[in-house]
């Protein structure tokens, strides 16, 4: 059997990303899934309420956000208070407080990916509570 092995992956978390009031905020194990790239491209999917980051490559003329470089306490944090005013509005939903996403990379297409109105951090909070009160 042929296993790959990553040793800091149990250590290093879940791939969290925060969406708060005025930012996305990117946790280090996140950033280790796209590659630690210096440079990434945001996109989002409005009929789905799904957001996703991949490598920026220089290929593109979208704008690019500075990623890696910009870590600081093992997060990454960019600011972009007027997508998240739209996605609200489009959702429905509040980030004051932050929320907290689990997620996902295919790496077919190299890009980490989250719903937006998914968010399993929440539910297992909830689950905690109800379970607590009980």
């Amino acid at each position: 059997m042929n296993y790959n092995f990553d040793w800091n992956y149990i250590a290093s978390g879940a791939p969290y990303v925060t969406i708060s009031n005025y930012a996305l905020s990117f946790n280090a194990a996140a950033s280790s899934l796209l590659g630690n790239p210096e440079k990434v491209l945001l996109g989002f999917d409005s009929t789905q309420k799904v957001i996703g980051v991949t490598q920026y490559r220089g290929d593109s003329a979208t704008k690019s956000f500075i990623f890696y470089s910009r870590m600081k306490n093992g997060w990454i944090r960019i600011g972009c208070k007027d997508f998240i005013r739209q996605l609200s509005s489009l959702t429905g939903l509040s980030f004051n407080p932050a929320k907290k996403y689990v997620a996902n990379y295919d790496s077919k297409m190299e890009i980490l990916y989250f719903s937006v109105t998914n968010s399993s951090v929440e539910k297992e909070n909830e689950l905690l509570q109800k379970c607590e009160s009980s």
